[in-house]
């Protein structure tokens, strides 16, 4: 994250965040996920990428809402273009309706096709999909148009759609005026898999991690540290974002201020050191400090007063213009693997026994920042000027090779959609696996010495909506750790605890929520209140703690998530997301390998739980038993909840 409070406004993002405002979702009570509504504006991030002349607060003619979208092709195959900068499965929908208005005019000449896979599905005849055969004179009809019909299969991912002139001439204008997405039937009973005989990997306790603040002038309060312990982390990160690129830690100031942080160094570590057992993240000063500087840091940690800190960052999303960085060039990635080379020999030698982290970002071609930086990838041939490509390559050259790269997620930037958050978790698992092809391609043999660690993670890094506030951040936050324990990955890092609210974030009525704010921390700032993000920490805690064993898992529905673990006392964990924002799913449980029996302890947190404190009541996960588990057991899940269901072993 760029900074403290909001003031991560500085981001960009690689190629997929190019088109900046752009998503689609529905409202929680909604059985679509509305693109268009009558209210004046493209709903949930979706964006005009137009070439025709359109107005989306058109009030000539209107279907619900205030306005309608007025299209009018003033000249041959113009085009009505609306695209989702997230792209999405099309499993989770059967087609697109919109209803359409020929104002004084009856029928019209138009093609219809979907923006799918990089490229577009065929076009059609828009007159097929219409009820009455064409549009209509002064009349509003249905447009239904099936995704099979274009050839869309549910593994093809869509971006948008486009309603383009098919006669070769101007055409009088139509209104449209509800854009909409069906969603797929559901299933009546979501089948589920678990492998209890094929573990993929140990729970490390840097899964159950969060990022703490300098800023943060109550952390060693017992108000503080009471929350902190309920909530279940056990990995901490410090200084904080982007501040840590200009922080001094011996003199806890910033640049050339005289005045000084809220927490220093002794007072984070009288808090971590004890909570986490050293298991933490400490980010040193790239943008305006030296190695030596970096290494004092690690002697004084690690030698003076035997903090046993372990895990050590050079910089802070180094790549971003909108770090500091005092460098002859900015952001430059051959001089941050020249400087890193010196942070990694002189921390090392104040202590051996650390590890090293570098900055990275997946994609070979991300924040390209320098033109004449090229290197060519060994494997493929190609050429590459993006930052964690150059990194790499340089870093080769110079024969040092650091212990862990760095990862930080945000899918968002200020404008939000629920189901495109939700559906795109599985990204997580696409950009690991990125960032190891690159460890491989550049490093060589060596690429095994290098771990990845996700050390920053949340829905948004612009100004924070009410999304950041709601259960739906929580199902992100439990949706994406059940995710990287399926990758390699060995932390999962929330950007943060203690952060504050802005009323001035994305809290469009389309976004599922009651708090007409957003805080990027789990707690606000008076421990008042407790945010959802902190109930589903602790459900985490409940379906795994470190050294569990991860298991296969499968559903057979994307909006449903299932994720399963192992304990030493042969119990099984199950942690089920219910990302529907109004159905209840059922799920029918297969196991491999396992014989459950009852009775099965359940722990969940979802809208009920949340609503309680719109009531001014009392928040917890609530707990209930399953007091038989016969074979083959069906379960039902409230929509967007999670639940943890606790297992015993049949002996």
């Amino acid at each position: 994250m760029a900074s403290f409070c909001n003031d991560a406004l500085k981001k960009t993002f690689g190629p997929i965040f190019v088109l900046a405002a752009l998503t689609l979702c529905g409202r929680a009570s909604a059985q679509t996920f509305n693109v268009y509504e009558g209210l004046n504006a493209l709903e949930n991030n979706w964006a005009d990428y137009s070439w025709c002349s359109d107005d989306l607060s058109d009030t000539s003619y209107i279907y619900e809402g205030t306005s309608s979208i007025q299209v009018t092709y003033t000249a041959a195959w113009q085009g009505l273009q609306l695209v989702s900068g997230s792209s999405f499965p099309a499993s989770y929908f059967s087609g697109l309706r919109l209803t359409l208005n020929g104002g004084k005019t009856a029928g019209r000449s138009i093609n219809a096709y979907f923006l799918v896979n990089g490229g577009q599905s065929p076009s059609l005849d828009l007159k097929k999909f219409i009820q009455g055969g064409s549009i209509g004179k002064n009349v509003w009809r249905v447009a239904t148009l099936p995704l099979a019909a274009f050839g869309i299969k549910p593994t093809d991912t869509v971006t948008g759609f486009v309603l383009q002139d098919s006669s070769g001439a101007a055409q009088p204008a139509y209104w449209v005026g509800h854009v909409g997405w069906v969603s797929a039937e559901p299933h009546s009973v979501v089948t589920v898999s678990v492998n209890a005989g094929t573990p993929l990997r140990a729970v490390d306790q840097k899964m159950f991690g969060v990022n703490t603040e300098m800023w943060d002038s109550g952390f060693t309060t017992s108000a503080n540290t009471t929350l902190l312990s309920q909530s279940g982390f056990k990995a901490y990160r410090y200084p904080g974002g982007s501040e840590s690129d200009a922080y001094n830690w011996a003199t806890n100031t910033t640049d050339a201020n005289t005045w000084t942080w809220a927490v220093n160094f002794d007072q984070f570590a009288s808090v971590a050191v004890p909570n986490t057992k050293g298991q933490c993240f400490i980010t040193v000063n790239y943008g305006t400090g030296t190695a030596a500087e970096a290494a004092s840091w690690v002697t004084y940690s690690n030698i003076t007063k035997q903090y046993g800190l372990k895990y050590w960052e050079v910089g802070n999303e180094v790549y971003g213009t909108w770090e500091e960085d005092s460098h002859a060039r900015k952001n430059d990635p051959v001089i941050y693997a020249t400087q890193f080379a010196q942070y990694y020999q002189a921390m090392k030698a104040a202590d051996p026994t650390i590890l090293v982290g570098a900055v990275s970002s997946p994609g070979e071609d991300a924040y390209a920042n320098y033109s004449d930086e090229v290197v060519t990838n060994p494997r493929t041939g190609q050429q590459h000027s993006g930052w964690t490509a150059v990194m790499l390559a340089t870093m080769a050259k110079l024969g040092v090779t650091p212990d862990y790269i760095i990862y930080h997620r945000y899918p968002e930037y200020v404008n939000d959609c629920d189901f495109t958050l939700l559906a795109g978790v599985p990204g997580f698992s696409a950009d690991i696996a990125d960032l190891r092809q690159q460890l491989k391609d550049y490093l060589g043999s060596a690429n095994t010495r290098t771990d990845i660690m996700c050390t920053e993670n949340n829905c948004d890094a612009g100004t924070p909506g009410k999304q950041m506030c709601s259960v739906v951040n929580g199902l992100f936050l439990a949706d994406s750790f059940g995710t990287v324990l399926q990758t390699e990955c060995k932390s999962f890092m929330w950007w943060d605890w203690i952060n504050g609210q802005a009323t001035n974030g994305d809290n469009a009525p389309w976004l599922y929520g009651w708090r007409m704010y957003g805080d990027e921390g789990i707690v606000s700032p008076d421990w008042t209140q407790t945010y959802p993000v902190f109930y589903m920490e602790q459900l985490v805690n409940l379906f795994a703690a470190a050294g569990d064993q991860v298991l296969p898992a499968t559903s057979s529905s994307g909006l449903l998530s299932v994720y399963s673990t192992k304990r030493s006392d042969g119990s099984i964990r199950l942690m089920v997301v219910n990302k529907h924002p109004s159905q209840e799913l059922a799920a029918q449980f297969n196991f491999s390998g396992f014989s459950p029996t009852g009775p099965a302890a359940m722990y969940r947190y979802g809208i009920a739980q949340d609503n309680l404190a719109k009531l001014g009541r009392p928040q917890s996960v609530s707990s209930s038993t399953i007091t038989t588990w016969p074979t083959r057991a069906t379960v039902s899940f409230p929509p967007y909840s999670v639940s943890v269901i606790v297992l015993a072993h049949h002996k």
